[in-house]
């Protein structure tokens, strides 16, 4: 019976380390991302911020995506900051904080370096706003939706926010 109960044990271990390690995850509710972007600013607060669980290199382990919205300081009239935090060493670590962000924002089908792009609608100043890609480049995302590529049509794995 105890060589058993060994037996099955040893092969939940290995499923939960086979399926990345699921008990290692940083948990990525509005409480726990508030906690990690007071790091960064403390004035930060609960209705800042709207947030949605991702993973965005297939690693199985819960990423984030951050928008702020007009109530906290990170917003002007072109849109807001966008914060693209990845599943490190459990924690989420920040690789990308776009700014003039509109709150139409989805996640691509689409790839580039191992990272899901990320579609948003860019209005820039005088000019008709328009769809782009943001891509990671290895290191992060660009630092401003102006500086993504632009789109005609959507490769939509799903709308993470949209506008109200």
């Amino acid at each position: 019976m105890k060589i058993l109960n060994i037996k099955v044990i040893l092969s939940i271990v290995v499923v939960l380390f086979i399926n990345g390690c699921a008990l290692a995850q940083p948990k990525v509710d509005h409480d726990s991302i508030l906690r990690t972007l007071q790091k960064y600013d403390p004035s930060l607060k609960r209705n800042h911020f709207v947030s949605t669980s991702v993973d965005l290199n297939d690693d199985k382990c819960a990423d984030s995506i951050v928008l702020m919205n007009r109530h906290s300081r990170y917003c002007g009239s072109r849109g807001c900051v966008m914060l693209v935090m990845v599943c490190q060493d459990n924690e989420l670590k920040p690789i990308g904080k776009i700014s003039y962000v509109s709150p139409i924002v989805s996640l691509s089908k689409q790839k580039t370096l191992g990272f899901k792009n990320i579609d948003v609608v860019v209005r820039p100043k005088g000019v008709a706003p328009y769809q782009a890609t943001l891509q990671y480049n290895g290191k992060a995302y660009p630092v401003s939706a102006l500086f993504a590529k632009p789109i005609k049509r959507r490769n939509l794995d799903r709308i993470l926010f949209q506008a109200r």
